[in-house]
């Protein structure tokens, strides 16, 4: 029985691998592989380390805590949340939320119609009544199962069609004749030469791109509120799962593009490469596996980014339910609900059916959603060291600094892209280009990001948003959780937690003992 159990929680937590790995990743990493071959692994590494450092800290909080993220923020800006309007600074996160998936939502149906287009004799159809008929079709089936609130159920039978499609590509990638140096290659933190092919990203947009597809923001919601109701040992392993999965997918994938383009003339990068590469190797059933698992993977990323919303948003602005330890949570009301979905499956439809350049919808909401990943990033950094949800049980001082070095590389991956842009539009005005200077561009964005770093610390020192406690204090562990258990985390759990914690570098009394005087 105990096999089973952890079977089952690993699988559970499977979810926000299945969450990740959507069509987003396979174009993006297919297309990393294309047009930067293995350089960029690294990137994926990263990514995973961060989601993980994210969703655990997220996990964490909410079972210490006994709240989710978002209703942690809401206590933060209002000091309350026992009643009354949420404060506008939820609002305004949970508009960035809003607008980060729903970008997502455009990238899932450019995914899709992409998967279509994957079916072998799909050419011999008209391509715009084929990509306009996919869009009402996914459209209905998204609205559709949400309606009959069979998402569970659908999204089980969708995993499995997409692991189908993950065993598809280990085999393809047993076939590409890449060299093992290569690969071990491609974990060293570089940025290569522009790529040679037409219309190819940057290397930093791609890697910013890898970044964002991997640690997707709205996950860090999701994490904190799949952990209600169990233990802290369960959510770690099955976290460290996913994102292992999802890394060890994104490789394979990344392998495949890499040998396509290998095997290919120099062109434009088209996912049409990757279906051929699987049709040289496995035929016309191969084809078809690799085309419905796309599929899969883009319909269960439909209806998980609505539910991302949905989630952050009953976090946000809602007051918590009755019995949040128990999984009792508020909900946003059925009006506010559809509306959500409605809107964001519309407006994705539109963009799709207006023929917008798909791998430039993926990247530019990828690109987006890596830019606003340190905001979520910089949410839970300042929650999880705040006494007020975490004096019982704070979390240690390695997981604080990789917390702080995760979130200044994101700060430092977005302000290069920016400065990048900037520099183009400069380039426009002044007639020449200032872009050439690819070193200096990197020191800019990294004095940009640290910078960026200790002001956010700075603001949130200045107005008591973190409040840490020294692990040698009296105060720093509460009276209450003798004999009981705080949020969902045993006493056991707690007692080891204070026993690693490291506190006294978070420990800003004598700012405290300044502002008291």
């Amino acid at each position: 029985m105990s096999f089973l159990s952890d079977v089952g929680s690993l699988l559970y937590w499977s979810m926000l691998a299945a969450c990740t790995v959507g069509p987003g990743t396979v174009v993006t990493c297919a297309r990393s592989g294309v047009e930067y071959q293995l350089h960029l692994v690294w990137a994926l590494c990263f990514a995973s380390i961060l989601a993980y450092t994210l969703q655990e800290g997220s996990a964490r909080l909410t079972l210490v805590s006994g709240k989710t993220l978002g209703q942690c923020l809401q206590e933060k800006f209002n000091g309350s949340i026992s009643g009354g309007p949420a404060p506008r600074a939820c609002w305004a996160f949970i508009m960035a939320v809003y607008c980060g998936n729903l970008l997502y939502q455009c990238n899932n149906f450019a995914g899709g119609i992409d998967a279509i287009f994957a079916f072998p004799g799909i050419d011999a159809w008209p391509l715009n009544a084929v990509r306009i008929a996919g869009c009402f079709a996914y459209g209905t089936a998204v609205l559709a199962i949400l309606y009959l609130d069979q998402v569970d159920a659908i999204g089980i039978g969708l995993g499995v069609v997409m692991m189908a499609m993950v065993a598809l590509f280990l085999a393809a990638a047993s076939t590409v004749d890449v060299s093992g140096s290569q690969l071990l290659l491609g974990f060293i933190p570089t940025l290569p030469p522009m790529s040679p092919l037409p219309s190819a990203a940057a290397p930093c947009e791609m890697v910013l791109s890898l970044v964002g597809t991997t640690a997707i923001g709205f996950n860090v919601f999701l994490g904190g509120s799949m952990a209600i109701g169990k233990r802290l040992r369960d959510c770690r392993r099955g976290i460290a799962f996913s994102n292992l999965a999802t890394l060890i997918v994104s490789v394979l994938i990344m392998v495949v593009g890499s040998g396509s383009a290998q095997s290919s003339e120099l062109r434009t990068f088209d996912i049409g490469l990757l279906a051929d590469a699987i049709q040289r190797h496995f035929g016309h059933l191969g084809t078809i596996t690799f085309a419905v698992g796309f599929v899969a993977a883009a319909l269960s990323s439909m209806l998980t980014t609505i539910l991302g919303v949905v989630l952050a948003a009953e976090g946000l602005v809602l007051p918590p339910g009755k019995d949040i330890e128990n999984g009792a949570m508020s909900k946003i009301s059925k009006k506010a609900f559809w509306s959500i979905a409605v809107t964001m499956v519309c407006i994705a439809m539109t963009a799709i059916i207006a023929n917008l350049p798909r791998p430039t919808v993926i990247l530019v909401a990828q690109l987006f959603n890596g830019i606003l990943l340190p905001v979520y990033s910089l949410a839970l950094l300042f929650c999880v060291t705040d006494r007020r949800f975490m004096g019982s049980a704070p979390q240690t001082r390695c997981g604080n600094l990789s917390l702080v070095a995760a979130v200044t590389v994101t700060l430092i991956l977005a302000w290069r892209v920016i400065i990048e842009k900037s520099a183009m539009i400069l380039s426009l005005l002044v007639g020449q280009n200032l872009n050439d200077d690819r070193e200096l561009l990197l020191i800019l964005a990294a004095a940009c990001g640290v910078i960026s770093m200790i002001l956010a610390i700075t603001y949130a020192r200045r107005w008591r948003m973190v409040e840490c406690l020294d692990s040698s204090d009296e105060g720093a562990v509460s009276s209450s959780i003798s004999g009981t258990s705080i949020g969902n985390a045993t006493e056991s759990e707690v007692e080891e937690t204070k026993r690693q914690s490291g506190w006294s570098s978070w420990n800003w009394r004598k700012s405290s003992q300044r502002g008291a005087k």
